[in-house]
């Protein structure tokens, strides 16, 4: 064999190893960077109430009482805390009023950023990742509060770490069509085609700092957000739960719902 072509197979062995080296740095690296998620229950679960007529208030309790008993039947065994921020609230661990300029009127945008405020201050800045579950206006308050972090927009917290978030009939491309009709309040940044609704829209599926798993509800026998409406988030399908028997209020207390948003919130692939 002469010295050349020994010299071109070695040259040879020499690139592959090298290639199967830089493969194997890369792939660890994608690891390394992305660790997978394990299944947990012991995360802290913040819920948020939908929107109130002229701010006439929610009691957390009602609202979110049942699946929150589901939750630890269900092996929960992380925090479980409410969110207010009118005042007529009641029976809610937070009022969004300690933690920024909130009254009846305030815009969910608004609202997003206090809360995203108050997601960083409590949990975020102390190295505590938590679960989000918001219904209906809710829903929107949560994910405005993720995607306005992500893009450190002036008025929100730094990024979030918020590693599952479950919406129950949020409008996200706006209310039902009699939402058209309003002029003002919060309710008017809840119908299709307004200002906040559209600034929503730019992100599919916002991220906090180490990833954000989403699952949204949605039913089609919701006459407040049509199914379309409360589904339309950039997830794979298998995280958009359609349902067909679901009035809006119905969502927090159905066994099924329940049970699914209780698998969304433990694993990472739900």
């Amino acid at each position: 064999m002469g010295s050349n072509t020994m010299a071109r197979r070695r040259a040879g062995a020499v690139r592959t190893g090298a290639v199967m080296i830089v493969a194997t740095l890369l792939a660890l690296g994608a690891t390394a960077c992305e660790p997978p998620r394990a299944p947990a229950k012991d995360r802290v679960v913040i819920f948020v109430h939908g929107w109130s007529a002229l701010g006439a208030g929610n009691d957390c309790n009602g609202n979110f009482g049942s699946l929150k008993t589901a939750l630890r039947n269900q092996g929960f065994t992380g925090a479980m805390v409410t969110i207010g921020y009118y005042d007529s609230d009641k029976n809610c661990d937070v009022n969004l009023r300690s933690w920024g300029d909130v009254d009846n009127s305030t815009s969910w945008k608004d609202l997003s950023k206090v809360f995203s405020k108050y997601v960083y201050e409590t949990y975020t800045k102390k190295g505590i990742a938590v679960d989000l579950v918001g219904h209906s206006m809710g829903g929107l308050i949560t994910r405005g509060a993720i995607q306005g972090a992500q893009g450190r927009e002036a008025g929100f917290s730094a990024p979030l770490n918020v590693e599952d978030s479950v919406t129950l009939a949020a409008p996200f491309q706006g209310a039902a069509w009699f939402s058209t009709g309003c002029l003002f309040g919060q309710c008017s940044g809840l119908k299709p085609g307004a200002a906040d609704i559209k600034w929503l829209l730019t992100n599919g599926a916002p991220q906090g700092v180490n990833g954000t798993d989403w699952t949204a509800f949605g039913s089609t026998n919701d006459d407040t957000v049509p199914d379309a409406s409360a589904l339309a988030i950039g997830v794979p399908a298998a995280r958009k739960v359609l349902y067909t028997n679901l009035e809006h209020s119905d969502y927090m207390g159905n066994g099924a719902v329940q049970v699914r948003a209780a698998k969304a919130l433990a694993e990472v692939d739900s």
